[in-house]
């Protein structure tokens, strides 16, 4: 149940980027749905955070400290990135810069959700 309940919040929160003027898009797929679509994003996102995220923390562990902690923003934007790659999730991103600031949507919109979802 907690996997479905973080996938939801994980779909909403790219919804909200999607929505917001961030340079984030979901183009479904040819014969898909826009809500199916989202949640194969999703699942691929939360897959990469569990994957694909820990690596790059870890990677980047120096300039992180000399940061005080900001470059993960731009680490929250790389794993975006790298879901756009991923050609059948639909999500597209304009940019970079699109990409930290998605990345800064979602995960402020997961933060707040977290808070109010139980699970």
């Amino acid at each position: 149940m907690g996997f479905l309940i973080t996938t939801v919040v994980t779909a909403v929160s790219l919804w909200v980027a999607t929505q917001l003027p961030t340079g984030a898009h979901i183009v479904a797929p040819a014969g898909e749905d826009y809500i199916v679509a989202l949640a194969i994003s999703a699942i691929a996102l939360g897959l990469l955070n569990g994957i694909v995220r820990p690596v790059l923390v870890l990677l980047s562990l120096p300039i992180t400290c000399v940061t005080l902690g900001l470059f993960i923003v731009v680490v929250n934007g790389l794993v975006l990135l790298i879901l756009t790659l991923i050609p059948f999730t639909g999500f597209q991103l304009d940019g970079l810069w699109s990409a930290i600031i998605a990345g800064i949507v979602v995960s402020l919109t997961s933060f707040v959700l977290n808070r109010f979802v139980p699970g």
